[in-house]
Parts: C-alpha cells; sequence; structure tokens
C-alpha cells in the first residue's frame, strides 16, 4: 500500500510549487512527492521545503517511498536509532547503573574516535559499544528491526573475531578495540602498564587524559 500522502490520487492544487533556493535566490520547482531537487543555477541539492520528514527519520522503506534519502535525513534516521537502542539498553540494565554509566561514556569515547579517525563502520561501533553488558544483544538488535549488514558488524565485533576482509571492518574493529579499553582504562584511574592501542586517536586520547 502506497502512503497516502505520497499518493498523487489525493493531490490537490498545491501539488506544484515553487521554491527559492536558499543559496543562490534560484526558483526551483517542486512535485510535492520530490524530497530533494538539484539547483540547476549552484549545482546544490535543496529539500523540499513542504516535505514532512517526520515518518522518513523512522521508517525502514523510506528510502524506497521517497527516492534516495538526502544526507540530512540519512543522519537524522541513524541518530533515532541509536536513541532507540540507548533506551533499549537502559531497560535491559536496570537495578546496575554503574554498567549503563559504562556503556554511555564507552560510545561516547568510541564516537569521537570515529570522528577523529574519519573512518570505521560508526552506526555498528557505537551499537556494539552500548551492547558489550548486555545479554542477548542479537535479540535486542532484531527487536528494533535493525538491517541485516549492520547486526552482522556488530556481531563481529562483540565476538572479538571480526572477518577484517575490508579496511572499513579492520577501522570498526581497531576503533571498538580502543574505545573499550579507554573506557576500562579512564574508570579505573590509575595505570601500571603501557596499553596497546590500535589508532592513533586512542593513544592520544589516553596521553591527554593522563596530563590532565
Amino acid at each position: 500500500m502506497q502512503c497516502p500522502g505520497q499518493d498523487n490520487r489525493y493531490w490537490d492544487g498545491e501539488a506544484v510549487f515553487e521554491a527559492p533556493c536558499p543559496h543562490c535566490g534560484n526558483i526551483l520547482e517542486f512535485f510535492k512527492d520530490d524530497s530533494q531537487r538539484s539547483c540547476k543555477k549552484c549545482g546544490n541539492r535543496i529539500l523540499n521545503p513542504r516535505i514532512d520528514f517526520g515518518c522518513a527519520a523512522y521508517c525502514s522503506h523510506a528510502e524506497q517511498c521517497l527516492g534516495s534519502m538526502p544526507p540530512e535525513l540519512l543522519a537524522k534516521q541513524k541518530n533515532l536509532f541509536k536513541d532507540k537502542l540507548s533506551i533499549a539498553v537502559r531497560k535491559q540494565l536496570i537495578g546496575n547503573e554503574d554498567l549503563y554509566k559504562k556503556a554511555v561514556k564507552r560510545t561516547e569515547i568510541a564516537e569521537q574516535l570515529c570522528k577523529n579517525e574519519q573512518r570505521g563502520d560508526m552506526a555498528a561501533v557505537l551499537a556494539a559499544t552500548l551492547l558489550f553488558d548486555v545479554d542477548a544483544p542479537t535479540s535486542l538488535l532484531e527487536e528494533l528491526k535493525a538491517d541485516a549488514t549492520l547486526l552482522a558488524v556488530v556481531n563481529q565485533l562483540l565476538s572479538g573475531k571480526p572477518n577484517n576482509s575490508s579496511i572499513e571492518e579492520q577501522a570498526s574493529s581497531d576503533i571498538f578495540h580502543d574505545a573499550c579499553l579507554l573506557t576500562d582504562l579512564i574508570l579505573a584511574g590509575a595505570v601500571e602498564t603501557t596499553p596497546a592501542f590500535k589508532t592513533r586517536s586512542g593513544q592520544d586520547t589516553f596521553t591527554s587524559q593522563q596530563r590532565s
């Protein structure tokens, strides 16, 4: 069944409208179901200002419904999944506040490492860091309707035996390792031996923590 909001049988006289490009002011013509348009004058991709993208942030069929989703929506969709997963993990760890705080800290560190390294599968790494201390993480991801690719990568990271068949998978494994290690070191306080980090960002973060 097609979403009524995108079904042209329900359209009225405002199904086609014009809007200025926010970058150069060029007038763009939008159809009601256009998710975005490329400005012929400046080349920027412009989101349809009249589409309510609320459903696209969580609907698993958003791309099929709206076409190729713009980066802004993809980011929103990933962030929403992370929030849902965080809530689910919190429910799993009710009565063990320390474990939940540790999971949050580990995820914060992992996100910063991904940004610093500019590599790795951030969605999978963040999911793995949240799920590290949770029983039956696969079942939890399936309940949240995680896609098969994300599920496979997260399971590889949590098993400690990722395939590392690609540069990105190796990067994800290294970042996950360092996020877990850094969290343990930060929470433990004193360090007697020099830890072995797998990323430059992990080492830099540890060095910065030791100086502060």
